[in-house]
């Protein structure tokens, strides 16, 4: 009776392809070949050691995205910058993270993950330099573009390295710990802020640090091997089956190496050619197009704009000082690192799919309400030629670095010759009836905000792209990818402020939202589930659909 159902399946399969269910197990995972090393294979302390070490790459990208957030206001002091130039400071790294993760997606399907990574290490020592050494608003910007190269080999480099090493029944922990190790890095950036932000010089010391760890990796890289799938492809085969039994340990027979081997080997065969016309089968095509949308969700989700700005958001809900904001801001940081962590210990007992889609709406929620406060605290008044134009909004007239609040006439006068009239409290307003409740709702959702985007968005992207593509495509395939998310981040990082101006702060989480709302509908239809499959029975799925 089972064999007649699977006979049945197998027919289902292959006359009816047009109505199978992304959602659904397809294939079998080679049971012919199975012993019982499949279930007895445990990682060794070695890959934990592994992982740990490439993911520096990851906390210098955490670091970096943390750090500007505090410095911008003492690189405002130095350099005495406009908000384009503000933007175009913490846009140079995301315009440098562009091209990064593109052409290492290129050159690591040529010269192997591991030389990128020591690449990457060598780029971030160089930037931290020039940043840290800076005399003019030029050469920071350079530095700012070369340690945006750094950022975006990394980014797409270390998931597909620590997927290609890691067994597949904790592939998704693993590549997730990379994000985890990346919020850490937004942590520790902040806490490097306001220990820093009264130092003369200060932000030098944050921006000159980042070379220490990355000075680390370049040393320790050298050491650990290359991925064994890289390692196949260009026939190594005794490297390759060596460093696969580094990672198992004794917890697996040679008879499951040398299957693990047989089946990458026939997955790398089976598309060797691995061009860009590749891209043109449906196998290719479809995860490409999944993984896209899934790094524009990412970015357009406004999470990034949130990191990079966030003393400055924090500013606009209230809290005028900057060690105030930067604090503040240390929590929203430390939930993104919680709920990462969260988010790994639970990744494979719930699956990708289903942790992704039910986050993004409680993501969702949390920008419109978002908005909705600040649209109470500020209204709808965009910016305004001259501070008159504020009329009777306090916090919206504090916003603006020329106005302030007048204590004799109560409405926004500017600052220049009017220092004595000037309200002086921490938040620069008189005192609301309704204003620690509308902080503590503001606080409170950007929290449940933060924390939705770690447990789904804030990984996730990264996980399914070093996951869904044949080895002969996954390095173009996912510098492809890498490149749509830089090219998105860049787009938020470089506007965010602009849209504030232009469309009020609430327009602008009501603009991500919308964005978000219209994106989680297409991953509803195209997003697969991939827990609990090697990176080949994946491939097997996009060949089937």
């Amino acid at each position: 009776m089972n064999l007649q159902n699977t006979k049945t399946k197998e027919v289902v399969l292959d006359s009816n392809k047009s109505i199978l269910d992304p959602n659904e197990e397809i294939f079998e995972p080679h049971e012919e070949n199975s012993d019982t090393s499949e279930l007895t294979g445990r990682a060794s302390p070695f890959v934990y050691t592994l992982v740990v070490c490439v993911c520096i790459g990851g906390f210098l990208a955490g670091y970096d995205t943390g750090v500007i957030s505090g410095a911008l206001t003492l690189l405002h002091d130095e350099f005495n910058m406009s908000n384009v130039k503000k933007e175009l400071i913490v846009g140079g790294t995301t315009f440098g993270a562009i091209f990064g993760g593109f052409f290492s997606g290129l050159l690591s399907d040529r010269f192997g993950r591991k030389i990128l990574v020591i690449v990457s290490s060598v780029i971030f020592i160089a930037g931290a330099l020039i940043i840290s050494l800076a005399r003019s608003y030029g050469v920071l910007l350079l530095g700012r573009v070369v340690v945006g190269l750094a950022v975006g080999i990394a980014s797409m480099i270390v998931p597909v390295y620590i997927s290609e090493l890691s067994p597949k029944h904790i592939r998704g922990r693993l590549t997730t710990l990379n994000t985890l190790v990346l919020t850490f890095g937004q942590v520790i950036a902040y806490v490097m802020n306001i220990a820093f932000s009264q130092v003369p010089n200060g932000w030098r010391y944050m921006f000159g640090i980042a070379g220490i760890p990355a000075l680390f990796q370049f040393i320790i890289m050298p050491f650990l091997p290359e991925s064994p799938r890289r390692l196949i492809a260009i026939g190594q085969y005794d490297k390759a089956k060596a460093a696969i039994r580094r990672i198992y340990g004794d917890s697996v027979t040679d008879v499951f190496i040398d299957r693990e081997i047989k089946m990458i080997d026939n997955d790398i065969h089976t598309c060797r050619s691995g061009s860009f016309r590749d891209f043109l089968h449906k196998d290719n095509f479809m995860p490409l197009i999944i993984a896209c949308i899934l790094q524009a969700a990412q970015q357009l989700s406004g999470f990034n704009a949130a990191m990079y700005y966030a003393a400055t958001i924090l500013q606009m809900a209230g809290f005028r000082s900057n060690e105030g904001s930067t604090t503040v801001a240390i929590i929203v940081s430390a939930t993104n690192m919680i709920f990462t962590a969260v988010a790994i210990s639970v990744i494979e007992k719930f699956g990708r799919r289903k942790m992704l889609l039910s986050t993004m709406v409680s993501m969702i929620v949390g920008l419109i309400v978002l908005g909705v406060t600040f649209a109470v605290q500020q209204g709808f008044t965009t910016y305004q030629p001259d501070c008159i134009g504020y009329s009777s909004h306090c916090a919206r007239c504090v916003l603006d670095d020329r106005c302030g609040w007048s204590i004799s006439q109560d409405i926004c006068i500017p600052l220049a010759g009017n220092a004595q009239d000037i309200f002086q409290s921490s938040t620069g307003c008189p005192a609301q009836s309704n204003g620690n409740a509308i902080t503590g709702v503001l606080l409170t959702f950007l929290i449940i905000y933060v924390a939705s985007y770690a447990l789904g968005l804030g990984y996730i992207p990264w996980l399914a792209q070093s996951e869904m593509f044949p080895m002969s495509i996954r390095g173009k395939a996912n510098g492809m990818a890498t490149a749509v998310n830089w090219i998105c981040n860049l787009v938020v990082s470089t506007t965010f402020l602009s849209m504030t101006e232009a469309m009020t702060t609430a327009g602008a989480f009501w603009f991500y939202a919308g964005i978000s709302i219209i994106l989680w509908g297409a991953l509803v239809k195209l997003m697969p589930e991939t827990s609990g499959k090697t990176l080949e029975e994946i491939h097997e799925y996009f060949l089937k659909i």
